[in-house]
């Protein structure tokens, strides 16, 4: 372990260079790291996939996660773990093996302002479009200089962040999070075909869903059902859940936040008290 202002990557590392890197962000409540086994599946998952090559197994990463929060005596926390395939290759073609560079950091959590999750988001459908068959879209990698751009475009627009649309004109997701629609106390989400991140909130909230009797469904749709929702919120394992207010300056539903998204949102607050710090998960 090093202090943070000691820290430094090579500027051979091709996480550095080509943004040949995947990473994992979660947080801890109370000492806790929220779904930690499952990002770290998904990390290992990515991984062996994109072949970058990692000495540690996912137990040792957990336990890691744990002593680094330990050190720093934090409790409420920001949690990042980065994999990068490391120095070596020619070009972009990359080394046959390497030694990969892993970091794990944390500090403590800030939280997003009250006002938005009672005045929801601002968002905007960007103009920059997915590509339906990428396949790096599956995994969290470095390389996010196209939702940076999104992310200026809402800015500029008077928005606070984007929704990508696939060149097919189905919706896929944020900048950085997943998106739902509620449709007649129908909770819609759209499907992994779409070409999207499979985010490990969206899984618990289709899965808090399922436990609570609100249909929830995974399917194709335009943009066009977003502006006629009743409500839309979204979700990543910092901000949870989030109402959004407006998309592209349509006012969404009559509240803020609906009455499933509220509902939603203190069911996935609840559940962040309730698992242990070590045992079964909840997925």
């Amino acid at each position: 372990m090093i202090v943070e202002k000691e820290a430094a990557v090579s500027i051979r590392d091709r996480g550095l260079l080509y943004g040949d890197a995947i990473f994992e962000t979660l947080r801890s409540y109370g000492g806790r790291p929220f779904m930690l086994r499952n990002h770290l599946e998904r990390l290992m998952a990515s991984a062996q996939t994109l072949r970058i090559n990692t000495e540690y197994t996912a137990d040792e990463l957990e336990r890691a996660v744990m002593h680094l929060l330990e050190v720093n005596k934090l409790r409420d926390a920001y949690i990042r773990i980065t994999l990068s395939r490391g120095e070596g290759g020619e070009g972009l073609t990359p080394p046959e093996t390497s030694d990969s560079t892993l970091f794990i950091e944390n500090r403590p959590f800030r939280p997003y302002p009250d006002k938005l999750y009672k005045e929801g988001m601002r968002l905007i459908i960007s103009d920059y479009r997915r590509s339906t068959t990428n396949p790096v879209t599956y995994h969290k990698t470095t390389n996010f200089l196209t939702a940076i751009l999104a992310r200026q475009e809402a800015l500029r627009k008077g928005g606070q962040d984007a929704i990508f649309v696939n060149t097919d004109g189905d919706v896929c997701e944020g900048t950085v999070w997943n998106i739902f629609m509620v449709e007649d106390s129908r909770v819609v989400t759209p499907s992994l075909s779409a070409n999207l991140l499979p985010g490990v909130t969206r899984k618990v909230v289709l899965k808090i869903c399922g436990e609570r009797d609100t249909t929830a469904t995974e399917e194709l749709f335009p943009a066009s059902r977003l502006l006629e929702a009743d409500e839309v919120f979204i979700t990543n394992s910092l901000m949870e859940v989030m109402p959004v207010a407006t998309i592209d300056n349509r006012k969404i539903g009559t509240k803020i936040p609906g009455k499933i998204t509220r509902r939603l949102m203190e069911a996935y607050s609840k559940l962040t008290e309730s698992i242990p710090l070590k045992g079964k998960t909840y997925l």
